[in-house]
């Protein structure tokens, strides 16, 4: 997720109306749904600010969950409105805490390519599948979709996050990923 500056802006002017300095919105998920409630930061948040002051806070599994859209503001009957869009192009796709440790982008692009040559070979298992009787293959072929859809998961995760390179780092030295079975 990324948060625009007028979004920063007008969410300063939010908490500057409610007359709370000290304090901050949070950006928190409920049965489903997003909203701000006002709460303070903590180390393992990501953190947004208006002009040095802290308007803003998300945790990292949130910010995951909005892996590809963006805060912003667009001005309706005379009045700003926070709004969540899809992220546009050269935005950024998600926003990592100041201290983050930066995975090497070469690392990120070879486990994406890794995953989608997994990706491949499980939708290629699935076409040879097609034309057998349903009965005998309906347990085979979910479970293929199934683990088609943890790769892609992993993908998100790994363009979201750090994609598990920091677990798989050992004295600082890369340790290789699983392949699929």
């Amino acid at each position: 997720m990324h948060v625009t500056e007028s979004a920063c802006e007008a969410l300063s002017e939010l908490l500057e109306r409610r007359g709370d300095i000290e304090r901050c919105l949070r950006l928190s998920t409920v049965q489903g749904n997003y909203r701000f409630i006002i709460d303070e930061p903590i180390e393992q948040d990501i953190i947004f600010r208006f002009q040095e002051r802290v308007v803003l806070v998300v945790s990292e599994t949130v910010s995951r969950d909005l892996w590809g859209i963006t805060v912003d503001c667009e001005q309706g009957e005379g009045k700003r409105k926070l709004i969540f869009r899809k992220a546009r192009h050269g935005e950024p796709m998600d926003t990592v805490r100041d201290d983050a440790e930066i995975v090497p982008p070469e690392w990120r692009a070879s486990e994406h390519e890794r995953l989608l040559g997994e990706i491949a070979e499980i939708g290629r298992q699935i076409a040879s599948l097609r034309g057998a009787t349903k009965s005998a293959i309906r347990d085979q072929l979910s479970n293929l979709e199934s683990k088609k859809q943890e790769k892609w998961d992993e993908i998100r995760t790994l363009w979201a996050g750090d994609g598990g390179w920091h677990k798989r780092q050992q004295n600082g030295v890369p340790v290789p990923a699983k392949t699929a079975d």
